[in-house]
């Protein structure tokens, strides 16, 4: 009788409400924005942005139905997840700036018009970082979660290198098996995932970077800064960077090592609490995109980031 009761309340039980907008920049580009809302709308929390990688779309977080987005809507968070150029649905990237001066600004624009206030960022990989560096300034936030965002830039392997020089191609990593390795040793390193994951997010999950990002990202990692064109750059900015942090660091990432992404918490103004994963702590080093869609990611690195963010 208790299973029967059971299934009958999740058979009823609300379900969370995915919406889908297209977000026009200043300079007239298309952005692809998702929002998760949980039974009665999340208006008791900051509404939380999800900014993912360069190159890799929605799925980073919404993979056959499972991922942060709708685990954080499903504990009462309204969620967002931007797809800012050269992502996803977005329209194709020319320059990484543009993230910082027109596609972040357009996005916090649209979710300013439903909710008030800042909101709370999960920024992940060196995409990430160029969301740390508008934070504060083109885009309001609260607090923020960074998973593995480097602040020093150096490349990361001469595999890197070889992607990025060739001009970015994630559809190469789709057609043949020493693709399918090529992508794992740059972005799954061993970590554990559930079966066909890794598979199907080669195929759904990222596309092609323009010849400009994959230009402009190289000489960011090889001269260990992104200059802006304000006349800052992505470096001064993450010195100056003052937002409560979460830094959560797979010491197995092999693309944007916590060497790269562990300066946040002594070279910047944020308070930044640090979190590492350890294969001797739970079986797992983590990875770049394990930390998302790995199997231990909803039970070791997700409850982190809910009481964070949940955090006074």
């Amino acid at each position: 009788m208790i299973a029967v009761a059971l299934a009958l309340a999740l058979a009823t039980a609300p379900e969370l409400t995915v919406s889908h907008r297209r977000v026009v920049t200043d300079d007239g580009a298309s952005l692809a924005l998702a929002r998760y809302l949980p039974p009665g709308g999340g208006v008791a929390r900051p509404p939380v942005l999800l900014v993912g990688e360069l190159g890799f779309g929605r799925p980073l977080f919404d993979l056959a139905g499972e991922g942060l987005a709708r685990w954080l809507a499903s504990r009462g968070y309204a969620v967002y997840v931007a797809e800012l150029r050269g992502q996803g649905a977005a329209s194709p990237g020319g320059s990484l700036r543009a993230w910082v001066h027109l596609d972040l600004p357009a996005i916090a624009a649209v979710i300013a018009r439903e909710r008030t206030g800042p909101v709370d960022l999960v920024a992940h990989g060196w995409g990430g970082a160029l969301a740390l560096a508008a934070a504060g300034r083109e885009l309001p936030v609260r607090r923020a979660v960074a998973l593995n965002t480097p602040m020093e830039a150096e490349v990361p392997s001469a595999l890197a290198e070889r992607f990025l020089a060739s001009g970015g191609h994630f559809s190469d990593f789709a057609g043949s098996p020493q693709g399918a390795h090529d992508f794992e040793l740059l972005f799954a390193m061993d970590s554990e995932f559930p079966a066909r994951t890794l598979a199907t997010l080669r195929v759904r999950g990222t596309r092609d970077l323009s010849a400009g990002q994959a230009a402009e990202w190289l000489a960011w990692m090889r001269t260990g800064d992104l200059p802006l064109d304000d006349g800052s750059s992505v470096l001064a900015r993450l010195r100056a960077y003052d937002r409560p942090t979460l830094l959560v660091l797979a010491l197995g990432d092999g693309f944007a090592g916590p060497e790269l992404c562990a300066p946040l918490r002594d070279a910047s103004r944020a308070a930044v609490q640090l979190r590492t994963y350890s294969r001797f702590e739970t079986g797992d080093d983590f990875s770049h995109v394990s930390m998302l869609l790995g199997t231990q990611a909803p039970s070791r690195v997700f409850p982190e980031i809910d009481r964070f963010l949940g955090a006074p």
